[in-house]
């Protein structure tokens, strides 16, 4: 049975932690956060860092003991939010905005949901792992003009001019260049002074790299071949069909078939909706869910076949790829950053 907990609930489980020194604040002189065991709540780790004209880089990264069910109302929500998400799926429903969500990783979402009712589902035994830049659009957004912002969605071209935020969720899916930045903010080599600028500037990047997308959404829209409502929920379930059988994963014709779509539907519709190909997202996840295993202590060779490579070099090679070290040092690494806190 889920837990179900609402914001008042969430913060004073929070509140409870620190009273009792279950979990402390912390700050190296650019970032502060707080990192603990929160009660019912299971490891807990969130972190921030204010930027220039109201921009923000946040973060946070809880092991969960429990399912949890949160519900939320967002009244001091007032800023959009672009959100990463790096380790864990939630499943997500927001009242009169969306039908419900899946957030998983690989994939981003930009928001401003201001008053509007929120449901997170969060599964017992998962790292719920995300990166988020936040902004207010009037105040970041002032000295662009009109055509400029001409590309973006509709509410964030609203909002900049200073009218209210209508409330509204993009999900998208994370590039390649997307996920080289993530890396980086989690792994910044750099301390002090150039440390915050090395974080302002990639937060930015992410800024850019999104906008971009909706730039080549905008332009390219006129000649993507519309696809219908079900043929995009067929989409879903083929890439939830991905994950579920990652290691060992079907044919495209064979996915096609268990979707009832076509097979060039769904290869043009997949990167229609996913930003990526069919096969390409599961690289992706592989890669995904193997940098969690490894960061969770498994050895290498043993994460080589649950993640479905059949040769450790070429998945060595993939990995040093996506995440600039090989496998093993990844491993060293994160065991030595956790001997460290």
């Amino acid at each position: 049975m889920p837990l179900t907990l609402s914001e008042q609930d969430w913060d004073e489980l929070w509140y409870e932690g620190q009273e009792t020194g279950a979990i402390s604040r912390y700050s190296d002189g650019v970032i502060t956060g707080c990192k603990g065991h929160c009660p019912k709540i299971g490891a807990v780790h969130k972190w921030s860092l204010p930027l220039q004209n109201s921009l923000e880089l946040c973060g946070y990264d809880h092991h969960l003991t429990n399912s949890l069910k949160l519900k939320s109302q967002n009244y001091d929500v007032a800023q959009s939010v672009l959100s990463f998400f790096i380790a864990g799926t939630a499943r997500t429903y927001l009242h009169g905005l969306t039908d419900t969500v899946y957030e998983s990783p690989g994939y981003t979402y930009l928001s401003g949901i201001t008053g509007v009712s929120e449901m997170e589902d969060w599964a017992a035994d998962q790292q719920i792992s995300r990166v988020q830049v936040c902004f207010d659009p009037a105040e970041f957004l002032q000295s662009f003009s009109p055509a400029q912002l001409a590309a973006l969605p509709v509410e964030i071209q609203r909002a900049a001019t200073g009218e209210r935020i209508q409330p509204y969720y993009y999900q998208g899916a994370m590039t390649a260049a997307m996920q080289t930045v993530v890396h980086q903010i989690l792994h910044c080599p750099y301390q002090g002074l150039m440390r915050r600028l090395f974080l302002e500037s990639k937060a930015l990047e992410l800024l850019t790299l999104r906008f971009c997308q909706f730039t080549e959404q905008a332009q390219t829209s006129t000649q993507k071949s519309e696809l219908k409502p079900d043929d995009i929920e067929r989409i879903h379930q083929a890439r939830n069909i991905l994950i579920n059988q990652f290691d060992q994963p079907p044919t495209l014709i064979e996915l096609a078939r268990q979707v009832a779509i076509n097979d060039h539907k769904l290869k043009q519709g997949f990167r229609q909706v996913f930003g990526t190909t069919v096969f390409g997202y599961l690289h992706n996840y592989r890669l995904e869910k193997a940098q969690h295993l490894l960061a969770a202590g498994e050895r290498v060779i043993d994460v080589t076949h649950k993640i479905g490579f059949a040769d450790r070099s070429h998945f060595a090679v993939a990995f040093r790829k996506k995440f600039g070290l090989n496998p093993g040092e990844y491993a060293r690494q994160r065991r030595h950053n956790s001997k460290g806190a």
